[in-house]
C-alpha cells in the first residue's frame, strides 16, 4: 500500500470512529446492585415539602466532585398506577418543575413495588439527578404528574440520604403514593 492509500485508509478509520461515537447512545442505565456503601455520622436532618412539585432534584453541591448515587423504591399505597422516572444530567439544577429532555432518562419503573438498590455510577464531575413521580388512573392513556413532593434529607459526613414521597391527589392527603430512597455518597 502506498503512502497516499495508507493516509486515505487512516482518514476512513478516523472518520468511522467519529461517526460511531456520535451516533452511539450513551450507556447511562441504572445497574441493579446489593446496597450502597454505609453513610457515617449524622450531621443534621430536616424536612422539605414542595406543594405542586412533580419531581425532586439531587446534586453533588460541588464540595467534592467525585460521588455516586444509589436509589430504590420503598413502596407506596396508591389508588392509581405509579411511575418513577430518573434523569441524570451533567448540568446545574433546572428551575423547579422543569425536567431534562427525555433523552436524559436513565431509569423508569411503572409501579410502586419495593425494589432492590440501583446504582447510577461513580462520577468525577458535577451532575444533577431528578426523581420524577407520575401516576395514571386505571384505563387512562396519559401519565399525570404528581401533585406534591415531601422529602426528609439527612446529611452525613460522607453523603446524604433522601427519603422522597410523592402525592398523586390535589388534596395532598398522605404523601405515600410512591416512596423512594436516594443515597448520594461523596468520595
Amino acid at each position: 500500500m502506498g503512502r497516499w492509500q495508507m493516509g486515505k485508509a487512516w482518514r476512513l478509520v478516523f472518520a468511522t470512529a467519529i461517526i460511531t461515537v456520535a451516533i452511539s447512545p450513551r450507556s447511562l442505565h441504572a445497574q441493579n446492585r446489593n446496597s450502597p456503601p454505609p453513610l457515617s455520622q449524622v450531621i443534621h436532618s430536616f424536612n422539605i415539602e414542595r406543594p405542586e412539585a412533580t419531581a425532586y432534584a439531587v446534586w453533588n453541591e460541588g464540595r467534592v466532585q467525585q460521588h455516586e448515587v444509589w436509589f430504590r423504591v420503598l413502596g407506596g399505597d396508591a389508588d392509581y398506577q405509579q411511575r418513577l422516572r430518573v434523569f441524570k444530567e451533567q448540568a446545574p439544577p433546572r428551575s423547579p418543575d422543569t425536567l431534562p429532555p427525555v433523552s436524559e432518562i436513565v431509569y423508569e419503573m411503572e409501579n410502586n413495588r419495593t425494589s432492590d438498590w440501583f446504582y447510577l455510577g461513580t462520577e468525577n464531575e458535577f451532575f444533577t439527578y431528578y426523581f420524577d413521580g407520575d401516576n395514571r388512573p386505571d384505563g387512562a392513556q396519559i401519565w399525570d404528574h404528581s401533585k406534591a413532593v415531601r422529602v426528609r434529607k439527612t446529611a452525613y459526613n460522607n453523603g446524604d440520604l433522601y427519603e422522597i414521597s410523592f402525592e398523586d391527589l390535589n388534596t395532598l392527603d398522605d404523601y405515600n403514593d410512591l416512596e423512594i430512597e436516594v443515597v448520594l455518597i461523596r468520595r
